[in-house]
């Protein structure tokens, strides 16, 4: 009852603190689908934590912008950074990573 107690209050705030920072955690379903609708963010990239959650990238088409979100495995996702002009590495011919 309590979850979906703040389930409702944390997307009544997205809805309606549009000019607002958002707050930077919440269900997982909740903050992608507000990258999505505020940025046009869609996933990018993700991988396994090592504590155990997940760790996805969206990105903006152009790159004009990107998140980065952290999962726990409660499914309590946070936005960990934030930023513009995303661009991905380019391709090498064999795709084996190149050290920098």
């Amino acid at each position: 009852m309590a979850r979906a107690a703040a389930t409702a209050l944390f997307t009544f705030f997205l809805a309606t603190a549009a000019q607002a920072a958002p707050p930077s955690c919440g269900p997982r379903d909740v903050v992608v689908d507000y990258l999505a609708r505020a940025f046009q963010e869609m996933p990018a990239g993700a991988g396994t934590a090592n504590a155990g959650g997940r760790v996805e990238l969206f990105a903006a088409p152009g790159g004009r912008s990107w998140t980065l979100l952290y999962t726990g495995p409660d499914g309590r996702s946070c936005m960990i950074a934030a930023g513009r002009g995303w661009t991905t590495p380019p391709s090498t011919d064999d795709n084996t990573p190149r050290p920098r």
